[in-house]
């Protein structure tokens, strides 16, 4: 079964890539347009997803990105956007109601839209541009292989972006990287669920272009998924508050990255390997990936801490015996 299951997840990945042909043809398109402006809208896990997008254009473009919850993007309804901004959304299903309100809002303004979506839904249906979120299986790392190729082709074409084909055969690695790399770190996440099956408290630390990795891990995986309650700890904001509750038997999971935002990272290991003796620390760092350019490790470092979670959290729903689609009030109730 596990076979089966990396199969299809290499099937997902694969036809990410596959994409490349249309990502540069539509962000030809855009460009042509002279885009002013992006914004990236979701909710939860799907716009969590979208996060390290604004990592790789601070660092290497000077268009303006902003990330919006999408119930907060159509309330506030914010002035940047205009006919010359670009709306990204995402939303596996294409019916999520935000999301849609959020495409409707930016449609009659006159913005360019691009959704991360399922064909035939609400969103896929209407919006500029859809990237299929095709199979389910891996749809988070896919996901973000398609965003990744499009951020890179939208600063080559605005930003002459020099590394550009060196990212693209960065990618086209991923594929057999990451199955690999599910193989190799299936027993340390075994040991993870097995310590911790019967905990009921975390804080998940993370920075950088990895921040979203560490609200999704805790609000989606953790909370909703296993109704474990977790708190998404900014590690430039560790010392700000929360590091007050740290005691040597608090859980604490920490995602590292080879971005510039490291040194936030090493100060709160500093911290805890003081003062806790519970702390899991992801770090891509640890793992070979010849495919990926030394230079660009650290725009990777998202994918590859994604995946490496989801071995961890399936295995801790395994132990637990409480299926990830679980639910007590989500699609269940009114709401």
């Amino acid at each position: 079964m596990e076979k089966a299951q990396l199969d299809k997840f290499k099937k997902s990945l694969d036809y990410s890539i596959s994409k490349k042909e249309k990502t540069e043809q539509v962000v030809k398109e855009l460009c042509n347009k002279k885009i002013k402006n992006i914004f990236l809208v979701g909710c939860g896990g799907s716009l969590m997803v979208m996060y390290p997008a604004k990592y790789i254009l601070e660092r290497n473009s000077d268009i303006p990105l902003y990330v919006y919850n999408a119930g907060e993007f159509i309330t506030t309804q914010p002035q940047m956007i205009t006919e010359d901004s670009l709306v990204i959304l995402s939303s596996f299903s294409g019916s999520t109601d935000e999301v849609v309100k959020a495409y409707n809002y930016a449609n009659e303004i006159g913005a360019s839209t691009l959704a991360f979506s399922s064909k035939n839904s609400p969103l896929g249906n209407n919006v500029d541009y859809l990237f299929e979120l095709k199979y389910k299986n891996g749809v988070n790392q896919a996901q973000l292989i398609m965003l990744m190729q499009i951020m890179f082709a939208i600063i080559k074409v605005q930003n002459n972006f020099e590394k550009y084909n060196e990212a693209l055969q960065s990618i086209n690695s991923l594929p057999d990287l990451l199955v690999n790399l599910k193989n190799e770190v299936k027993h340390d996440a075994e040991q993870f669920a097995e310590r911790y099956q019967e905990e009921d408290f975390f804080l998940v630390i993370a920075s950088g272009p990895n921040w979203g990795e560490a609200y999704q891990f805790a609000t989606c995986n953790l909370e909703e998924m296993q109704w474990i309650k977790a708190q998404p700890v900014h590690a430039g904001e560790f010392f700000h508050g929360t590091f007050e509750i740290v005691r040597k038997n608090s859980n604490l999971i920490i995602f590292n990255g080879e971005d510039n935002t490291r040194p936030l990272i090493q100060r709160t290991l500093d911290f805890t390997d003081k003062y806790c003796n519970n702390v899991t620390l992801i770090d891509p760092k640890d793992y070979e990936f010849p495919g990926i350019s030394q230079e660009l490790r650290g725009l990777f470092s998202p994918i590859i801490i994604s995946t490496i979670k989801s071995v961890y959290f399936k295995k801790l729903a395994a132990q637990r015996n409480h299926p990830p689609d679980t639910r007590k009030y989500m699609g269940k109730i009114d709401y």
